[in-house]
């Protein structure tokens, strides 16, 4: 759709528009933002990357009288103020220098709001806004007596500067004009900031307005140029991500990780005048990709997820589940279908690989995937919460081992694939068994594998406090010869005394603490620690969830020998782990 030409603005060429056909800002924005633009009583100049004005109105004409001449479109705004400052007359020459110096600020991004004085008396308010990483948006509003700083265009939230629902709603909608395109995921998360346990007493509207400001900073912080970070209400954030991936499991991900970023940044301290502030972050995500459902609706799964942490006093992040939060009949319906989906063998095992420095595959780690007969591939972020809470994870998870140990069986007779073990993640539920050891044993006689070949992972948070129950529990599964493995590692309190109750023979590290890795960090030294206090035990060390070379090389030079994550390989049917294995040189080469 084209943009219609700006009717307060003539073009050298009568009756021609002044815009280039091929400046589709509409593609770009939208058509709410630019109607938005055009009714609003401020005046406002629509700049590109290099600074050159693309847009404007009446409105800032109309303040600004001495741009008629010069301001072209195409042209460089900052050469158009020099024009008019060069060309005034003598008396006010010295006046609209400084008022266009000040508009330089602005275009240089020095300053985001300041306010001009103009030779008459008449005081002006203008501010910038970036709408991209190639667009940005100065408004100017003549300021009444007693108005102040006055109020900026409707779509940006005045402390933050930060897009507000409205605006919002318009970008998504774009972004999901454009997954519906390419096929990209992209996903919406809106974060509730609450106090934390102690600082109750500063929830006022106040206090959320002054600790506003510096949460949209570390907020921005964290997101690429191209996301939007905006601002609803109080203490209620959003953020629009797009172009994450068009695998649905990777785009979850990556979602994650944003999510251990962003908990990270908002965790910190506020300081508030004299005051120091901890505050908490309930983060509600839902993906959207081919058709989603329309941003509205969109934009209340993800504060239908964000509302669910909040009302359990569990921050975090929590993805939107359509049959765990919509009617108790859904949920009873997803019950349904996993125990249906249990009895038809609708699961299956996918297998991330594990690489030796030498770039060998050392092991595999089972991961589980629905395949579901009308949705497809469905990720475990979807069903795993409802199988914990309804029981279904403890014949899942039986099934799990059992499909992991026919596997094993399968490969016997390859020589290839036969020397090859496989990670299995169990739940605490499933440790609570008395007779979990028994179970296991059974199916390995059953499969005739080598139990060593056999690893069950568990959670840290699972061993955390450890209880003479765990230690028998995982005494019982030791016994019968299948080897154990944690999750989460360095994350937490896992002391020396942890390493040697437990007879563990693998340690992986915590994502979120790979994922923050870089030189001379809080994150690389406590890698550092926790690599050593397990080579103190001499428990092997995996380095879990690499996705960039840097990574994988600060890990390695602190003494960690085996690696897995995206950056070497996804999580694959158990039929493409030959190819695998036949191409040693991939690990690092992606």
């Amino acid at each position: 759709m084209s943009v219609p030409a700006d009717k307060s603005v003539k073009s050298e060429a009568q009756g021609q528009s002044p815009f280039p056909a091929s400046t589709n800002l509409v593609g770009v924005y939208g058509e709410q933002l630019f109607r938005i633009l055009e009714q609003s009583s401020s005046g406002y100049v629509l700049l590109d990357a290099q600074d050159r004005a693309q847009r404007w109105n009446d409105g800032y004409l109309r303040l600004f009288p001495w741009l008629i001449p010069t301001l072209k479109v195409g042209a460089s705004l900052r050469t158009a103020l020099e024009a008019a400052v060069a060309s005034a007359p003598p008396s006010a020459s010295a006046e609209l220098h400084s008022i266009a110096e000040k508009q330089l600020t602005l275009i240089t991004r020095q300053q985001a709001h300041i306010q001009i004085q103009q030779p008459s008396g008449r005081k002006i308010s203008l501010s910038a806004h970036a709408l991209s990483a190639n667009y940005t948006v100065l408004t100017c509003k003549e300021l009444v007596a007693d108005e102040g700083d006055g109020e900026s265009l409707s779509f940006f939230d005045a402390p933050t500067n930060l897009p507000n629902r409205r605006l919002l709603l318009d970008r998504l909608s774009q972004s999901m004009i454009q997954s519906e395109r390419t096929g990209w995921r992209g996903a919406l998360l809106t974060i509730d900031m609450e106090p934390a346990k102690g600082f109750s007493h500063l929830d006022t509207d106040e206090t959320n307005a002054q600790l506003a400001p510096e949460t949209a900073q570390r907020l921005l912080s964290c997101m690429r140029a191209c996301d939007t970070v905006a601002r609803l209400d109080s203490k209620h954030f959003v953020i629009m991500v797009s172009d994450l991936s068009p695998d649905i499991e990777l785009a979850n991900l990556l979602v994650e990780r944003l999510g251990e970023r962003l908990i990270e940044s908002l965790s910190s301290n506020y300081q508030l005048n004299t005051q120091t502030v901890k505050l908490e972050a309930n983060i509600g995500a839902t993906l959207f990709g081919p058709h989603s459902h329309s941003a509205t609706e969109l934009l209340q799964q993800a504060e239908t997820a964000m509302y669910r942490l909040r009302d359990e006093e569990a921050p975090g992040l929590h993805f939107f589940n359509p049959e765990q939060h919509t009617q108790p009949l859904q949920r009873t319906h997803m019950e349904q279908s996993l125990r249906e989906a249990l009895r038809l063998s609708q699961f299956e095992l996918h297998y991330q690989p594990q690489y030796s420095t030498r770039g060998d595959i050392s092991g595999l780690e089972a991961l589980l995937r629905w395949r579901h007969p009308l949705r497809g591939l469905v990720p475990p972020s979807i069903f795993l919460s409802v199988a914990e809470e309804t029981g279904i994870i403890l014949p899942l998870g039986l099934w799990s081992i059992r499909a992991a140990c026919e596997q094993l069986a399968q490969w016997k007779s390859d020589p290839q694939l036969n020397a090859l073990t496989i990670c299995v993640n169990i739940s605490a539920k499933q440790l609570q068994q008395s007779n979990l050891a028994e179970q296991i044993e059974h199916i390995i006689a059953q499969t005739g594998v080598n139990p060593a070949l056999l690893v069950l992972e568990l959670a840290s948070k699972t061993l955390n406090p450890i209880d003479a129950d765990i230690i028998r529990a995982l005494s019982r599964l030791g016994a019968i010869g299948v080897r154990l493995s944690m999750d989460g590692f360095g994350s937490g309190s896992n002391t020396s005394e942890m390493l040697r109750q437990l007879p563990l023979c693998q340690l992986k590290l915590a994502h979120s603490l790979v994922h923050r890795l870089g030189p001379n960090n809080a994150s690389e030294a406590a890698v550092q620690s926790a690599i050593a206090l397990a080579n103190q035990h001499q428990i092997t060390v995996v380095g879990a969830g690499i996705e960039t070379l840097e990574q994988r090389a600060l890990l390695a030079q602190h003494g960690c020998k085996h690696f897995m994550g995206h950056l070497f390989s996804a999580p694959v049917p158990a039929s493409k782990i030959k190819s695998l294995l036949q191409n040693p040189a991939l690990l690092g080469q992606k």
